[in-house]
């Protein structure tokens, strides 16, 4: 039934805006508000180690030691913390060319489902290589369009999915660009799902790492990028795709994600990798050949490898106190893990320091009723603190109100008063019990006495 609910609402939005576009104020209205997904793809963690500002470099970053590269501009960050790396012009704005396509995939697979059908459009269809080679009113599930719009880098499935995910391109591109400032991804503006040329359409190094590391918390995402070929079968043309991204087949740990290029943009690149439960995400952009943004990214890697790990902390729902309840001591509880990227072989050694208070009324699961502060040991350095909340729902101990307090030892005085009354009674009515039983002499007892007594 949800799923049902969710196809017609996807459907009811390309009606929407296929009839918006007959009418320019309406299309404007609609495209001033495109929807942006309410829940954040990146989990929710505390991240130490990493300086305060835009970017976020690992502390005591020796920028000395970085590798010099051909591209102008590329980032390394560790995908699990965020932090960063390495980083050459992070911020200059450049033309991504296809790389374009992860957030077109991002966006699909959050608005649609891998079975949802497709029909290929005439603009679809007249789409410049790479591409498919569909027929107008051919049909495909999103999945296999994803397959080849991330593997062959096909730009008539670009257009399809932003059709149908958006009703149109603008509209599509307008929610690209809305999805791109909820990541943060505050330099990069979109015009088509292709990543085409056109001089308004531009993006950062830093702002595309952004985008790759919230398309690669979707599982589905992370599976395609890391297939190396899928087999397509369309009505015209047939074939075995194989990813484009040699960095696949060449780099140990290669996990992914995509490869781009236009004559304006020049060779573009994102990639990441895994190794001994790190994973670095490179992004290169602007680079003359092929062979040479892959070197770059094979040095950038390597580098990141040698010099940092990613070090867990403490985990999500780590308890590490109790406040007093009903029913005895609830658990207090980590609100988020706890990570850093360190150099390798410098482990942080944290001490923690507990804050907590007791809700005073009840309190659902999930309130924060506390700090973890965290504390470098070595140093004192204050790291950061972690939010600490309930693990269950909280139902505080009972108290006796103020006027109960007073009103007990008056009671129990009033009692004690009350029980010496009814003391003293009973023994005044025992007494008065004893004399009612008191036996008078009758007059011939007497007179019986007497008589002896006078004839002695």
């Amino acid at each position: 039934m949800t799923s049902r609910l969710i196809r017609l609402g996807c459907a009811a939005l390309a009606a929407a805006t296929s009839l918006a576009a007959c009418h320019p104020a309406v299309r404007a209205e609609t495209s001033a508000t495109p929807p942006v997904a309410t829940e954040s793809l990146i989990p929710r963690e505390d991240v130490l180690n990493v300086e305060s500002g835009p970017i976020p470099y690992v502390t005591g970053e020796d920028v000395a030691s970085w590798p010099s590269i051909v591209s102008q501009a590329a980032v390394v960050i560790d995908m699990d913390t965020g932090a960063v790396v390495y980083a050459k012009n992070p911020t200059a704005p450049h033309y991504p060319a296809s790389i374009t396509k992860i957030m077109t995939a991002l966006l699909a697979l959050r608005l649609g489902h891998l079975t949802d059908v497709l029909t290929a459009s005439a603009d679809a269809v007249d789409q410049p290589p790479d591409k498919l080679y569909m027929r107008v009113g051919e049909q495909a599930t999103l999945k296999d369009l994803l397959y080849g719009l991330l593997i062959d880098s096909a730009n008539d499935a670009a257009v399809e999915i932003a059709e149908r995910y958006g009703g149109s391109v603008g509209h599509f591109a307008d929610m690209m660009n809305a999805e791109a400032r909820a990541l943060g991804a505050t330099h990069t503006h979109f015009v088509n799902p292709s990543g085409l040329p056109d001089p308004r359409h531009v993006t950062t190094a830093y702002d595309m790492a952004l985008i790759a590391r919230a398309a690669m918390q979707i599982p589905e995402f992370r599976a395609i990028v890391d297939t190396r070929s899928y087999t397509w079968k369309g009505t015209a043309w047939q074939a075995t795709l194989t990813n484009l991204n040699r960095m696949l087949f060449t780099y140990p740990g290669a996990i992914g994600v995509k490869t781009g290029f236009t004559s304006v943009a020049h060779e573009t690149l994102v990639v990441a990798a895994t190794r001994r439960g790190t994973t670095f995400l490179a992004v290169l952009m602007d680079c003359p050949t092929d062979a040479e943004i892959r070197r770059d990214a094979t040095n950038l890697l390597n580098y990141a490898f040698a010099h940092y790990e990613t070090q867990r902390i403490l985990p999500a729902g780590d308890r590490v106190g109790f406040v007093l309840a009903r029913d005895g001591k609830d658990p207090v509880v980590t609100s988020e893990p706890v990570v850093a990227t360190v150099p390798i072989g410098q482990q942080i050694q944290v001490a923690e320091r507990v804050r907590v208070g007791t809700p005073l009324a009840p309190a659902a699961r999930g309130t924060q009723v506390g700090a973890l502060d965290l504390v470098d040991a070595a140093t004192g350095r204050e790291l950061g603190s972690v939010p600490l909340v309930l693990a269950a729902p909280f139902e505080p101990v009972p108290k006796s109100s103020p006027w109960l307090r007073v009103a007990a030892p008056l009671a129990a005085a009033v009692a004690s008063i009350t029980g010496l009354a009814l003391a003293w009674r009973r023994r005044r009515r025992a007494r008065r019990a004893m004399r009612a039983r008191v036996v008078r002499v009758q007059p011939w007892q007497e007179s019986w006495p007497s008589a002896r007594r006078g004839g002695r």
